[in-house]
């Protein structure tokens, strides 16, 4: 069958699309709102995201606007972190465009070979090895770097594994960035909640209030 060119620009274009919106939010977070306010309605999320990603595929307004509430929550949270963390941003704007690079050079690649499964999982197996490096990097040296490129690793990831589990070579990119948007949503909410719980975690959701009744009694 022949691969569905159009729909596939498509999916590559409006993830991109997500991830500027990803960083936008995450940047207007990390200086205008609270981090325990944030990390609540990421929870909240969480439990609603997967029976709404069901009800999107029946709901056509849904189906439209669902991986950009995904985005915007996962930039919120990101955000929110990067506050928490004093995680320094200067760099940012290399990064963006190496990840637009790749994803441009990827689309590519598709196109010419007309083999999304085999490119998509060429980018699964090195999106893990970055993932393992960026984690090394963010364990010995703690630096913002590492955790910025943690988070960018896994929402690059994510649009590949779910670009490797279409079934079908004319699929609707709606759908593929829908469950993409799930995935990654999913990842960096559980990356937030593994790294702020090994130690962190208990400042972070300002247990102050545990503290004071502990000092009452």
């Amino acid at each position: 069958m022949e691969l569905n060119r159009k729909a596939l620009f498509k999916s590559f274009l409006l993830y991109l699309g997500l991830l500027i919106l990803i960083e936008l939010s995450s940047v207007f977070s990390k200086i205008y709102l609270s981090e325990k306010s944030v990390l609540t309605l990421a929870g909240i999320w969480m439990l609603l995201t997967i029976p709404i990603y069901i009800l999107s595929k029946k709901i056509k307004y849904l189906n439209y606007t669902y991986s950009v509430f995904n985005a915007l929550i996962a930039g919120v949270a990101i955000g929110s972190y990067y506050s928490f963390k004093a995680v320094n941003l200067d760099n940012i704007f290399f990064w963006i465009v190496g990840f637009c690079l790749a994803m441009v050079i990827n689309h590519w690649l598709i196109v010419i070979t007309n083999n999304y499964k085999k490119i998509s999982l060429i980018n699964i197996i090195l999106s893990l090895i970055g993932m393992g490096l960026t984690i090394y990097l963010l364990i010995t040296l703690n630096s913002s770097l590492g955790t910025y490129l943690l988070f960018l690793t896994v929402i690059y990831l994510c649009f590949f594994i779910a670009l490797y589990l279409n079934k079908e070579e004319s699929f609707n990119y709606l759908d593929l960035v829908n469950f993409a948007s799930l995935l990654m949503f999913g990842g960096v909410f559980l990356i937030i909640l593994i790294i702020i719980t090994e130690g962190d975690g208990v400042e972070f959701l300002d247990m102050s209030w545990w503290k004071d009744g502990k000092r009452r009694t």
